[in-house]
C-alpha cells in the first residue's frame, strides 16, 4: 500500500499552499501579473513531478522579481519544495521566504503569503525532525487563519502528517478528511488540473490512514472515491495520460493491499497487476509497493516462482533508489524475503535477512522516537498558553502606556480648553464684525444689481432706438447707389457708409439676442427633429458658402433624431457655428456638418479647414466681446458675440459646447444635447 507521505507524501502535500498565493496590492501591474503566471507554470511543473524543468524556469525568473514584491515568497517556497529531500537547502529557502516578513508591515499587507511561508518553514523543520518547532510554525499559521485568511485544508493536512507519522492513524484520517472537504472552497485561481492532483492525493492519504488503523471498509470507500475521480478526469481529457497513470499506480496498489488483507486474493492480484502494468517502462520507486504486495500474495498462494520474480524486480529498483527516501520499502522487502526463504527451507539465509529487517526497523524507530513522544494536543495547548501569556504581557504594557498617555492627555486637554475658551471670546467678537460687514456688502450688491438692470434696460432701449435711424440711413444710401450720376470716388464713400450701416445693424441684432436679451424670458421648447433642422440650416447657408466658392457637406442619417428644444434658439446656435466656419475657411474650402445619437445624447459637429484658433486664444473664444476676434479669410467683420450666444443657448438646454483642432488644420466645434428617453 502506498501513502503519498511522509517521504514523497510531504512533497505532494505541501503543494497545497501554492494555490492560495495571491498578488496582494499588485493590481493593474502587468509585470507582476506576468511573473505570477510564470510562477503558476513552475507550480504545475512541481505538481506534475517535473522538478528539473521547474527549477530552470525559477532560476530565470529570480532576476525579474523585485525584493519588495510578495511573489519573492512564492519563488522561495517553490525552491524549498523542490529541495524537499535536501533539508539544509530547503531550510535556507524557507528562512529566505520568512525574512520578507521581518518588516511587520508586510505581515499585515500580505497575510496570505505569510501563512504559506510559515507552513513551508514548518515543513522544513519537520524534515529535519524538529517536530515541536514544526508544530510551532503550523500553530502560527493557524493564528493567521483566525485573522480572516481562508484555508483550503492545507493546515489540516499538515497536522494529519504528524499524527500519521506518530502512527495515530484514526486522528490522521480525521484531519485528512477535513482537508479534503475544504478543498477548492475559497480560491478562484486554482485550476482544474491542480485541484485534481490535490484532491487525488488527499483522498488517497485519508484511505491509507484508515487502512493503517484497521478500518478496511472506510479505507476502501476513500480508495474507490479516488479511483472514480481519476476515471472521470481521464474521460474529460483534463490531465495528460502519464499523470493519470501515475495516480492509477497508487490507487490500484492500495486497493490491492486492502483486498489482500481481507483475503480476497484474486481481486487483490487483479488490482496489483494493473498497478504494475501502469508503471510501464518508466521504472521508479512507485512500482515497489505493488511488487512487494504481489510477493506477499504469491507466498500465500504457494507460487514461489512468481514470488521470486517479484522479489528480483523490486530488488533491482530498490538498489537504484536513495535509501533514506524509501526506507520503509527496504524494511518490508527484507521482512518478506526472510519469510520467503523460511518457506523454501533456507533457514540460514532467512535468519540473515530477518536480522537486517530488525536492525533497519530499530534504527527507524529510534530516529522517530522524538516524534512519537510529541503530544500534539498538549503541544498545541502549550503554544496557546504561551501565546495567551505573551498577549497578557503585551496588554499590561499597553495599559501602562495608556495610563501615561491619559495623564498627558488630561494636562493637554485642560490647557486646550483654556486656549479654546479664550479664542471663542475673540471669535464671537470677530463674528459680530463680520456679520455687520456682510450686511453692508449685501446691501451694496443689491444696489449694484439694481443699477445693472437699469443699465441693461437703457441699453436695450438705445439699441432699439438706434436700429431705426441706422436702418433708414442704410436704405437711403442703397437708393443713392442705384443712381448713375455719382462719380466713382463718391460711390466708394456711399458704399463705405452702406457697409458700416449694415455691420452696425448686425451688431445691434446680436446684442439684442445676447447680453441685452431679457434674462427672465421663459424657455419654450417643443419636440423637434434635429436631423431635419440641421439639413434646412445647411441648405439655407449653401448660398453664403458659394460666395466664397465653398462647399458644405452634411453627413446626415435617414432616421429622425428628436429632442426637446427651442426651435429658434437652437437654429441660431447652429447657424452661428456654420457661419463662423464659412467666415474663417479659405476660398474653395470644405465644411463638414454631422449629427449622431447614442446613449440618449445627441452630438452635432461642424468642421472647417480654415485658419484655426491660436493656442493663446482658446480659453477666451466663448467670452462676450472676446479679444480673440479677428477678420474672416475674405475680410469679414467680426463682433465677438456669436460663440458667446451659442454657448448661452446650448447651456439653457442642459447641453455643452466645445471645440477641438481639426486634423491637419482648421477647427471642429461640437454641440451635445440631451435626447429623449
Amino acid at each position: 500500500m502506498k501513502f503519498i507521505s511522509p517521504g514523497s507524501s510531504l512533497r505532494n502535500i505541501a503543494v497545497l499552499f501554492l494555490f492560495l498565493l495571491s498578488s496582494c496590492l499588485q493590481k493593474n501591474n502587468p509585470v507582476h501579473d506576468k511573473l505570477k503566471k510564470q510562477l503558476q507554470i513552475t507550480d504545475s511543473l512541481i505538481i506534475a513531478g517535473k522538478g528539473d524543468s521547474a527549477i530552470q524556469l525559477l532560476t530565470k525568473l529570480r532576476k525579474q522579481i523585485p525584493g519588495s514584491d510578495p511573489l519573492i515568497c512564492t519563488y522561495y517556497n517553490q525552491q524549498a519544495e523542490h529541495y524537499f529531500y535536501k533539508p539544509a537547502v530547503m531550510n535556507l529557502y524557507a528562512d529566505s521566504s520568512l525574512f520578507f516578513f521581518s518588516n511587520p508591515e508586510n505581515i499585515e499587507k500580505y497575510p496570505d503569503e505569510y501563512f504559506h511561508s510559515l507552513l513551508i518553514k514548518g515543513d522544513a523543520c519537520f524534515k529535519t525532525k524538529n517536530f515541536a518547532k514544526a508544530l510551532d510554525y503550523y500553530y502560527k499559521g493557524q493564528k493567521v487563519l483566525s485573522s480572516g485568511i481562508c484555508d483550503n485544508g492545507e493546515l489540516a493536512g499538515k497536522i494529519g502528517i504528524i499524527y500519521f507519522t506518530q502512527k495515530n492513524y484514526l486522528v490522521a484520517a480525521k484531519y485528512w478528511a477535513e482537508s479534503y472537504n475544504k478543498l477548492g472552497l475559497c480560491n478562484e485561481n486554482i485550476t482544474a488540473q491542480k485541484l485534481f492532483f490535490i484532491k487525488q492525493g488527499t483522498l488517497n492519504n485519508t484511505g491509507f490512514s484508515y487502512e493503517r488503523a484497521g478500518k478496511l471498509d472506510s479505507a476502501t470507500v476513500y480508495y474507490l472515491k479516488d479511483l472514480d475521480l481519476i476515471t472521470k478526469t481521464d474521460s474529460n481529457k483534463l490531465i495528460g495520460k502519464h499523470y493519470i497513470n501515475t495516480a492509477g499506480v497508487v490507487v490500484y496498489d492500495n486497493l490491492g493491499g486492502v483486498n489482500l488483507k481481507q483475503g480476497n486474493l484474486r481481486i487483490a492480484e487483479s488490482y496489483l497487476t494493473k498497478s504494475v502494468a501502469l508503471v510501464g517502462d518508466d521504472i521508479d520507486g512507485a512500482i515497489v509497493p505493488p511488487l512487494l504486495k504481489l510477493v506477499e500474495l504469491y507466498i500465500k498462494l504457494d507460487d514461489n516462482l512468481k514470488a521470486k520474480q517479484s522479489f528480483d524486480k523490486s530488488r533491482q529498483v530498490l538498489d537504484h533508489l536513495p535509501v533514506d527516501n524509501e526506507e520503509e520499502y527496504e524494511i518490508k522487502w527484507n521482512k518478506l524475503y526472510a519469510q520467503y526463504l523460511y518457506k523454501i527451507n533456507q533457514p540460514g539465509a532467512a535468519y540473515h535477512y530477518q536480522d537486517i529487517y530488525i536492525k533497519l526497523k530499530d534504527a527507524l524507530d529510534t530516529r522517530s522516537a522524538n516524534l512519537y513522544s510529541l503530544n500534539v494536543e498538549q503541544e498545541l495547548h502549550n503554544l496557546q498558553q504561551k501565546q495567551a501569556l505573551t498577549s497578557l504581557e503585551q496588554e499590561n504594557k499597553v495599559k501602562k502606556i495608556y495610563l501615561a498617555s491619559s495623564a498627558i492627555f488630561v494636562i493637554f486637554s485642560l490647557a486646550l480648553i483654556f486656549i479654546i475658551n479664550k479664542n471663542l471670546k475673540k471669535a464671537k467678537e470677530s463674528q459680530a464684525e463680520i456679520n455687520q460687514q456682510n450686511h453692508h456688502l449685501q446691501h451694496t450688491l443689491d444696489e449694484l444689481e439694481h443699477v445693472n438692470k437699469n443699465y441693461i434696460r437703457i441699453m436695450r432701449v438705445m439699441a432699439h432706438d438706434l436700429r431705426n435711424p441706422i436702418s433708414g440711413i442704410t436704405g437711403l444710401v442703397s437708393l443713392m447707389l442705384a443712381e448713375d450720376e455719382f462719380s466713382e470716388e463718391n460711390r466708394s464713400i456711399l458704399k463705405l457708409i452702406e457697409t458700416t450701416g449694415l455691420n452696425s445693424m448686425k451688431m445691434i441684432n446680436e446684442l439684442l439676442n445676447s447680453g441685452l436679451a431679457d434674462e427672465n424670458e421663459k424657455l419654450v421648447t417643443q419636440r423637434i427633429d434635429l436631423n431635419s433642422l440641421l439639413y434646412d440650416s445647411v441648405e439655407l447657408l449653401q448660398f453664403k458658402a458659394q460666395e466664397k466658392q465653398q462647399t458644405i457637406i452634411f453627413k446626415h442619417i435617414n432616421t429622425p433624431i428628436i429632442a426637446e428644444v427651442n426651435h429658434e434658439k437652437i437654429w441660431r446656435a447652429i447657424n452661428n457655428l456654420i457661419v463662423n466656419a464659412i467666415k474663417f475657411s479659405h476660398i474653395s474650402g470644405i465644411i463638414r456638418v454631422g449629427i449622431q445619437s447614442e446613449n440618449k445624447r445627441i452630438l452635432i459637429s461642424v468642421a472647417d479647414n480654415g485658419i484655426g484658433i491660436p493656442a493663446d486664444q482658446k480659453d477666451s473664444v466663448f467670452e462676450m466681446f472676446t479679444p480673440a476676434k479677428k477678420n474672416g479669410t475674405d475680410g469679414e467683420q467680426p463682433f465677438g458675440l456669436g460663440l458667446s450666444i451659442s454657448k448661452k443657448i446650448v447651456e439653457m438646454h442642459n447641453g455643452r459646447i466645445w471645440f477641438e483642432d481639426n486634423a491637419g488644420n482648421g477647427t471642429i466645434f461640437y454641440i451635445e444635447l440631451p435626447g429623449l428617453d
